[in-house]
């Protein structure tokens, strides 16, 4: 079992800056905390009862779980990046857990208490660190939400909201059959509650307003996308209109290699759009409030650590944005 002159000898410091570190009784430099706390994770270092009770004072860090089990995602990390500015306006600094291993990650940084609380990203309906979390008493918040939050504060946008709104504004303008491109395979395979929710409100607004809807879902290899699109625009009688959640740039450009004039002859809305191209800025759509959404769920962290009482958090909902109705 690693101990503290075994994490001393890894960071390159005194056993003394290891205890202060542990401690939070002294200043010390980010990077040399940075240093500590990384020679604790690779060395598995569980500090003592006593060197626990030692820790009175906050440690001013905010663990944030990343699974990280799939490519590159530049949203992904956006959050990060806007979750950083929102707990820096608390004073607290991010600790990032990422990889496969999340349930072992939380639960070792909820039992040595290397952060004062965490925010746990991409949730899934039935997710396998919210019993940990609740088992340790580790305060934390949720950026997405479960089936079941256990009493736990969250925060999401609201999927199926904007999906029922985003169908019922295709009815509304004369659109009976529309087509639905959900989450990618991958998404709804891991359980990612936002995959299930936008396709439920996507049935749900269809329901309400007696258009016929086809759902497909979306792929991260391009072809396999363009071969269902290409099957929903072969059909005898063909959506009018697409609704997309996240993937607007493939779908769009994969509608135009189809000959389609979008959006002033195939209207498309965009759920979860998070306006980044001039294809999605021609388009209706429902942006993903992202500031919103990491300043509310720090607020419910920092909340959570401080044992305050106040509101368990709920969905964010937004209003449509219309585009210019630009179309190549």
């Amino acid at each position: 079992m690693a101990t503290i002159a075994d994490v001393a000898r890894r960071a390159g410091v005194a056993p003394s800056t290891v205890s202060y570190v542990l401690t939070n009784r002294r200043s010390i430099s980010s990077t040399t905390r940075q240093a500590v706390e990384r020679a604790i994770r690779e060395l598995d270092y569980q500090p003592h009862a006593g060197a626990r009770a030692l820790r009175g004072a906050r440690t001013r860090v905010l663990a944030v779980s990343v699974p990280e089990d799939g490519p590159y995602l530049p949203l992904r990390w956006r959050f990060v990046h806007d979750l950083s500015t929102a707990a820096r306006a608390h004073g607290y600094d991010l600790l990032l857990l990422t990889g496969e291993e999340t349930v072992a990650d939380v639960r070792r940084v909820a039992r040595s208490r290397l952060a004062d609380g965490a925010i746990l990203m991409s949730v899934l309906t039935a997710d396998p660190r919210i019993p940990v979390v609740r088992e340790l008493g580790f305060p934390v918040a949720l950026l997405g939400r479960p089936d079941d939050p256990a009493g736990l504060p969250w925060c999401d946008f609201d999927f199926g909201g904007a999906a029922a709104d985003a169908v019922r504004d295709l009815a509304a303008a004369g659109h009976r059959r529309i087509g639905f491109v959900g989450s990618t395979d991958a998404e709804f395979r891991a359980g990612l509650s936002y995959a299930e929710r936008g396709l439920a409100g996507a049935r749900t607004g269809a329901r309400s307003t007696g258009v016929k809807l086809a759902v497909i879902r979306s792929s991260q290899v391009r072809l396999t996308l363009a071969r269902r699109v290409h099957r929903l625009l072969a059909a005898p009688e063909p959506p009018t209109a697409f609704v997309t959640v996240h993937d607007v740039p493939g779908l769009v450009g994969i509608l135009r290699e189809e000959g389609a004039r979008v959006p002033t002859e195939l209207p498309v809305a965009a759920v979860a759009s998070t306006s980044g191209t001039e294809d999605e800025r021609a388009l209706t759509r429902w942006d993903l409030p992202v500031a919103e959404m990491t300043r509310t769920v720090v607020d419910l962290a920092i909340a959570a650590i401080d044992d305050e009482p106040g509101p368990h958090g709920g969905l964010i909902r937004v209003q449509p944005t219309r585009g210019r109705n630009r179309s190549t």
